[in-house]
């Protein structure tokens, strides 16, 4: 993974099965959170790669947007 400043947002997708699930990383605890689907409380996942890679992008966009 790249080197990235202390207070930007680190995502990965973690492939579960023929799941794909967007993840924040924690690299000071050496694990990583699951996202929430907001929609139905569960933990918010894909069927395909390129929508949770979709889902990555416009999360960072998000947090760019919200640090400006």
């Amino acid at each position: 993974m790249s080197e990235k400043s202390n207070d930007a947002t680190e995502y990965a997708i973690k492939q579960v099965g023929e799941r794909y699930y967007p993840v924040i990383v924690d690299q000071e605890a050496g694990g990583h959170y699951e996202i929430r689907n907001p929609m139905t409380g569960g933990t918010l996942s894909y069927n395909n790669a390129e929508a949770a890679e979709t889902y990555i992008e416009r999360a960072r966009k998000r947090d760019r947007e919200a640090g400006s």
